[in-house]
């Protein structure tokens, strides 16, 4: 019984009072649940793969913070794996999933191979959350609220003046990319402004692809008067090239990145961004991922709470002089 204490079990019928008494018990004699021993029952071995494309990126850094505290607390132990070197090393890959290495796994889609990855993973048996991912297919999948971020972010600069933003959009056509694109369309339409097709650049994943893609911004014939990078890492990139330009922030150009990532407060200016649940996200895919290993069916869902916040600090302001390129 008092292993169904401790395990919550629904089935267990017995007064609140006797339950109460077990707790005080176990408390009084230091007891704690053996995970392992609950593992080995029900034919676990405990531990969680988590495959992200670069845990250096502080990005990824917050989303396994919170896979870790989640994992943790339900008695799993991480084994972390790179998914660039999985998506390129097919033994490796086939180990992982057709092994009994791990219960389940996390992944974050990466590399030319991501598709083939997860049609091998769907093929298979093992439970598996796609991280970071609105895409609608046979594995279960959390994302981030990303249009409304991105919406938050357009409204902001529209409310300081600006009808030329432009937008530094992640690569690809990965759906993530999609929303934030259409987060910042639909708060142009909605304010009745035309998007001019010229003001939307790759921007990437990168400081280098934001360098890149602010300075095809500033080439073009019409400048844009402020900035949403899609990214966090793209926005510390933006905002170098606009330096190297002679540009300053926000007096000539308006910046606003994504994510709320720690360094952004430490920029020159301080960079305005809007702050989504990394580690909310990273959470809820464990409880996921658990929920499916105990019979729930694949599902998708959009962690919405904590919503999108706005975090204005330097790096935004009314239109300055810059106005159509010479």
């Amino acid at each position: 019984m008092v292993s169904r204490v401790f395990n919550a079990d629904a089935n267990l019928r017995i007064r609140d009072e006797t339950r109460q008494r077990v707790l005080a018990a176990a408390e009084e004699l230091s007891y704690t649940p053996n995970h392992a021993a609950r593992a080995l029952r029900r034919a676990r071995v405990g531990v969680l793969g988590l495959a992200v494309h670069d845990v250096s990126n502080p990005i990824y850094s917050e989303i396994v913070a919170g896979v870790q505290r989640a994992a943790t607390e339900a008695g799993y132990t991480l084994m972390l794996a790179d998914a660039d070197a999985l998506a390129s090393d097919d033994a490796s890959f086939r180990n992982l999933i057709g092994s009994r290495l791990i219960d389940g796994l996390l992944l974050q889609r990466a590399g030319n191979n991501a598709d083939a990855m997860v049609a091998k993973i769907a093929s298979g048996r093992l439970c598996t959350i796609l991280l970071n991912d609105r895409t609608r297919g046979p594995l279960s999948s959390v994302a981030l609220d990303d249009e409304t971020a991105a919406r938050l972010a357009t409204e902001h600069l529209i409310g300081l003046g600006h009808s030329r933003i432009g937008h530094l959009a992640v690569d690809g056509p990965r759906s993530r990319s999609q929303a934030r694109v259409r987060g910042w369309r639909s708060a142009l339409r909605a304010a009745g402004m035309a998007e001019e097709p010229e003001l939307l650049a790759g921007g990437g994943h990168t400081i280098e692809a934001g360098f890149e893609g602010m300075r095809q911004l500033l080439r073009s014939e019409i400048r844009p008067t402020a900035v949403f990078a899609g990214n966090a890492l793209s926005a510390v990139g933006a905002a170098t090239a606009l330096r190297q330009a002679g540009l300053s922030i926000p007096g000539d150009i308006s910046l606003i990145g994504f994510h709320d990532l720690p360094f952004a407060a430490h920029l020159t200016p301080p960079l305005t961004t809007v702050r989504l649940p990394l580690r909310a996200m990273g959470s809820r895919a464990v409880e996921l991922l658990l929920e499916q290993l105990d019979g729930s069916a694949a599902r998708h869902e959009i962690v919405r709470s904590p919503a999108p916040e706005l975090i204005e600090r330097g790096s935004c302001a009314p239109p300055g002089r810059v106005g159509r390129a010479p």
